[in-house]
């Protein structure tokens, strides 16, 4: 299928915020979907979401007269959203497939704690970002488990031989890779000028990791004389730290101390490693069940193929 939808829930959110469900028919039809409509309200609800998304990852805001042809596009993929959802719905009620109340409560209620643990009332910033209801959430989470549901039932339980797990890597190494990286040290206090006084007895040959000891104020690294470490590009770290410990080479102190949020870091590099491939045993696991998760989506989105070839499909829009 050449437009696979993926309805997983923490990437999807953003996307897919649908009235599939919905009987009310309270503006003109766009499309008819098996005899089902589609209306423009539901049209234009999709389109503001997908608009709204994209602006956000993208941190731009879209030009209607200098962005069209990308205005084109995000309409004639909320159409073509829509036309599939409705398939789904249609298809997993002709199979007796349904989601209950205390499913859909249940995911949503995981959602709100997910979205409130940075602060108390991110959920309805993330609603007002969105510009949804949590009525429109319910929807999609719904959404989401009932195309599962009916996923597990069509496409069943893949299976993938040790053997085809083994072909696949060995053909793939490259994708398998321990980064690497260059071990760091750091040692952090709160003032430039006592930054400055560590550094002095570094220079005079004092020793880096008894002076973490004494002085660091980190305790996830002072105890380890300011080991943190293997560094690399993947590595999350405020993105000065990050910065300057990469541009080091492997024995080089920090010319000066580097100022973040937390205070001024003294940073030492260690021994760089080069990248290696993981060996398969300890990949093999993860590996396998990532196989047979393709393989189960590629049925799945052969089957939807052919319900979309099967329907009978009347795209309604104003050309």
């Amino acid at each position: 299928m050449k437009k696979k939808i993926i309805f997983a829930l923490a990437c999807v959110l953003l996307l897919f915020i649908v009235g599939c469900n919905s009987q009310k028919q309270a503006s003109p039809a766009i499309a008819e979907v098996n005899g089902e409509k589609i209306s423009q309200s539901e049209f234009d609800q999709r389109y503001a979401m997908i608009k709204a998304s994209y602006e956000a990852q993208q941190g731009l805001t879209l030009d209607e007269e200098k962005d069209k042809e990308l205005i084109k596009n995000l309409k004639d993929r909320s159409y073509e959203d829509l036309v599939l959802l409705k398939l789904v719905y249609q298809d997993a009620k002709e199979q007796g497939i349904k989601v209950s109340n205390e499913e859909t409560d249940s995911t949503l209620n995981s959602f709100k704690q997910s979205q409130n643990q940075a602060g108390a009332d991110d959920y309805n910033l993330f609603l007002a970002q969105m510009k949804i209801t949590e009525k429109d959430l319910r929807t999609e989470i719904e959404t989401t488990q009932l195309y599962q549901k009916l996923e597990d039932k069509v496409a069943g339980n893949a299976q993938v031989s040790d053997a085809d797990v083994q072909k696949y890597y060995n053909e793939n190494k490259d994708k398998f890779l321990d980064p690497g990286g260059i071990q760091i040290y750091h040692i952090l206090v709160d003032s430039e000028q006592k930054a400055g006084e560590v550094m002095g007895k570094i220079k005079q040959g004092g020793d880096f990791t008894a002076l973490a000891k004494e002085y660091s104020t980190d305790p996830g690294s002072k105890d380890k004389g300011g080991d943190i470490g293997l560094v690399n590009e993947t590595t999350n770290l405020v993105p000065e730290f990050k910065q300057a410990a990469l541009a080091l080479k492997a024995g080089q102190l920090s010319p000066q101390a580097v100022k973040s949020q937390f205070g001024y870091h003294i940073i030492k590099a260690g021994e760089k490693k080069a990248p290696i491939p993981l060996p398969f045993e300890q990949i093999k696991a993860q590996l396998q069940q990532q196989l047979e998760k393709d393989q189960k989506d590629k049925a799945f989105n052969i089957y939807l193929e052919k319900l979309k070839n099967d329907a009978n499909i009347k795209d309604l829009r104003q050309k």
